[in-house]
């Protein structure tokens, strides 16, 4: 048996060292590269796992390339989703895809007592109300984060579908939770310029906080076309929601234009929604999820 004496031990271990080095890389990366590290290993299989949910099945290759990473990774993180039961290789194509693990995990948070359960009956009434699709959405991130949706024939231009996202700051219900946030509006979606999806999108601070002030003053925002041309939406917030996660109820209409009469009757039938539901919140608000 091979022996070593105490001096080369104490070599080896010692913390410049060509072999301590060697050892800490490979059982234990230094504390200066381990969280780095950690981050984006974890970052980057949530990446893969977002990017996977875009197709119904694809090959290691391509899904390297579309992720901009060596081929080698890409297999290696797909093996790492698929031993953990989220990803599955197809047996003929050896494609990937993603298993259904994600949606018996979103089925059990959806099986709380959520905000959308509880806006549920409201919603089919402002739509039957107003003859209009209506949305249930919370504020996440500067996004607006949809969460139900009621549908009409009337409204078939747009796919606002439950998990989509848009800026809040061109959207009704958007602008209807951030006149109610209780953040300042630039620790919210920032000092600006806001994204442009159309002509009429509000693009400036200056611009935004007085059109804040307006929908405070009326108790509901109205989307003039600001995410897609030729659409209308007016909503209202919803209070009673725990703080950190403000809500908003809405309706959309497909138009050329929406005089202010209709504009007004709409404002007054998200208003009664939004409040009808608060009422169903009642105390419930800090513990309801979305």
């Amino acid at each position: 048996m091979a022996t070593v004496s105490k001096q080369q031990a104490a070599g080896s271990r010692a913390p410049g060292s060509r072999a301590g080095r060697r050892k800490a890389s490979a059982d234990e990366p230094a504390d200066d590269e381990q969280p780095g590290r950690a981050r984006s290993t974890t970052g980057d299989l949530l990446n893969l796992v977002e990017q996977l949910s875009n197709f119904d099945r694809i090959g290691v290759t391509r899904l390297a390339r579309h992720l901009g990473v060596p081929v080698p990774t890409a297999y290696r993180m797909l093996r790492a989703l698929e031993r953990a039961g989220y990803v599955e290789q197809l047996a003929e194509s050896k494609e990937y895809r993603l298993t259904l693990k994600l949606f018996e995990l979103g089925s059990r948070v959806v099986s709380r007592t959520t905000l959308r359960d509880l806006a549920a009956v409201e919603m089919e009434r402002l739509a039957q109300q107003s003859g209009l699709a209506s949305n249930v959405s919370v504020l996440v991130d500067g996004d607006v984060l949809y969460l139900a949706q009621v549908k009409t024939e009337e409204l078939l231009a747009v796919n606002l579908t439950p998990g989509s996202r848009a800026p809040a700051t061109c959207t009704a219900m958007g602008k209807a939770m951030l006149a109610v946030e209780f953040r300042e509006v630039r620790a919210v979606v920032g000092p600006g310029p806001y994204p442009r999806r159309t002509e009429n999108s509000i693009t400036s601070y200056e611009g935004l906080v007085a059109e804040l002030a307006e929908i405070q003053r009326v108790g509901y925002a109205v989307d003039r076309q600001e995410l897609n041309l030729g659409v209308w939406c007016v909503a209202a917030p919803i209070l009673g929601v725990r703080q950190t996660q403000p809500a908003a109820v809405s309706v959309s209409a497909y138009r050329p234009h929406l005089d202010d009469a209709e504009e007004e009757r709409l404002g007054n039938l998200v208003i009664a929604a939004a409040s009808r539901i608060s009422d169903r919140l009642g105390g419930l608000g800090n513990m309801v999820s979305w």
